[in-house]
């Protein structure tokens, strides 16, 4: 619950490429995206087939679905705010942004009268749907830590400075295809971690077969997490404790969602083996390597480590506790992670990183802040974890506390690592969807002209209803691992 309100507060009102299929098929029930050519540079139309975006569709279809129960509301709310008589100059308004592109995507949305639609509806998807996937992954976290053997007290502390105290937080503003990765990556480990044979049962390892496909459904950076959690049971069926063939199960699960990417790009792009990338209009990437797919480059795996723009270490310095894990002694009795979860740890992180290295678009992330190696977090949180709660617990106590106030920075204020920092010192908190109404100025609601935006009133209102939910006489919940 906690997760799910906070990350609810700090919606942010960005439409990224994944928005577009996800309002086709909730309105239209098509993947196409005909209507928003020109509104996103990772649109592209095919002749004779249509419109489509330049990634796997899994962010999208999950964005559309749950959009579309709701999308009737949204209809009657947009065509009640058309009644009304604007305020003078609204339609020549333009967007307070120092960035020419927001501003034009501002003026274009307006003329089309798309405005409200997609603000509503994005609204939806975020509320509904990234949120309370968001919040599930903190309750993944804490049954993990339980399984290795944290107590719960400690467990659930964890579970919350994982929500709040990394980068998923600054990626969980809006609809990600990377977080989506991160995510279904994570659930599929807590299904099969540390389990043995016996207890990894045909519809278990179905459905962490199931969860593991979907990452590529989502990206292809997938691959990575499929591969390793792929063979991560395999020792544990092979030690004569289960049958090896019910390792089919979880390839049954895998197979399920990648057989949806296949019949995707053959609807799509008449083909099902030519991902969108090959069917795109040549940028000034698609040109090095395989459609801007080349072998990893020293300089960006340094930025997409350390670049304050976007580098994971930037934006999630805590994370760095984890290179200390095989030498630190955790805060609670119990046997270290198994050689195998170290490996798929490891192998995770360097598969991934050497990937997001290859991949030329991640020079692009600079406008975007840190994106492409958002799966690493979770599994990376993980040893981090070990080493923070062993240390004395000033030093835990503080480490933790200055990684969620520059998590909730960068949340808020959604720039580079310093400067969402320093904004926040100068102007106090913020929140992304009310900077965007204040940014729109009159447009919408014309008392936010003065004074700018004020978020205090609603952390306030955030904290008493945070009382409630953790008051000593609301009782414990317990949630088994």
């Amino acid at each position: 619950m906690t997760v799910w309100l906070v990350y609810s507060l700090h919606f942010a009102t960005n439409i990224v490429r994944e928005h577009y299929p996800a309002f086709s098929l909730a309105e239209r029930g098509t993947l196409r995206v005909d209507p928003y050519l020109g509104l996103h540079p990772d649109l592209f139309s095919i002749e004779g087939r249509g419109a489509f975006i330049n990634n796997n569709p899994g962010a999208s279809i999950l964005g559309g679905l749950v959009y579309a129960p709701l999308r009737p509301l949204v209809d009657l709310l947009v065509a009640g705010t058309a009644s009304r008589t604007p305020p003078e100059d609204s339609e020549t308004q333009e967007y307070n942004d120092p960035r020419p592109l927001r501003r034009e995507f501002f003026r274009e949305v307006r003329e089309r009268g798309l405005d409200l639609r997609f603000g509503l509806a994005a609204a939806v998807i975020h509320v509904l749907g990234v949120a309370p996937i968001g919040a599930l992954a903190a309750l993944a976290i804490f049954a993990v830590l339980q399984r290795e053997g944290a107590p719960e007290r400690q467990a659930t502390l964890l579970s919350l400075l994982f929500a709040f105290g990394t980068p998923v937080f600054f990626r969980s503003a809006t609809l990600s295809h990377n977080l989506l990765v991160a995510h279904f990556a994570l659930f599929a480990f807590a299904l099969i971690q540390r389990r043995s044979g016996s207890e990894l049962g045909a519809l278990r390892l179905f459905a962490a077969g199931l969860l593991a496909g979907s990452t590529v459904l989502c990206d292809f950076s997938g691959v990575v997490p499929l591969v390793a959690l792929g063979l991560y049971p395999l020792p544990a069926l092979t030690r004569g404790e289960a049958p090896a063939w019910r390792w089919g199960w979880m390839v049954a699960g895998g197979a399920v969602p990648i057989a949806a990417l296949l019949a995707y790009q053959a609807w799509a792009f008449g083909s099902p083996w030519w991902p969108a990338q090959h069917y795109m209009p040549a940028t000034p990437f698609s040109g090095q390597g395989w459609n801007g797919f080349s072998v990893p480059s020293p300089d960006l795996l340094l930025r997409n480590l350390f670049d304050p723009r976007y580098g994971l270490f930037a934006f999630g310095p805590l994370l760095l506790l984890a290179a200390g894990a095989r030498w630190a002694q955790p805060g609670w009795a119990a046997p270290p992670p198994p050689a195998r979860q170290r490996a798929l740890v490891w192998g995770l992180a360097v598969g991934l990183l050497l990937f997001t290295s290859a991949n030329q678009y991640a020079h692009l992330q600079w406008n975007t802040g840190f994106r492409m190696l958002t799966a690493v977090v979770p599994f990376l949180f993980l040893p981090a974890a070990r080493v923070l709660s062993g240390l004395p617990r000033l030093v835990a106590v503080t480490l933790s506390g200055l990684a969620v106030l520059h998590s909730w920075a960068l949340a808020m204020v959604r720039e580079d690592a310093v400067g969402s920092v320093a904004a926040v010192l100068d102007a106090g908190p913020k929140l992304p969807w009310l900077t965007s109404l204040w940014r729109a100025g009159p447009t919408y609601l014309p008392w936010l002209e003065t004074g700018g935006p004020r978020a205090w009133p609603l952390f306030v209102l955030l904290a008493l209803v945070l009382w409630v939910v953790w008051r000593p006489s609301a009782g414990p919940t317990r949630v088994k691992s």
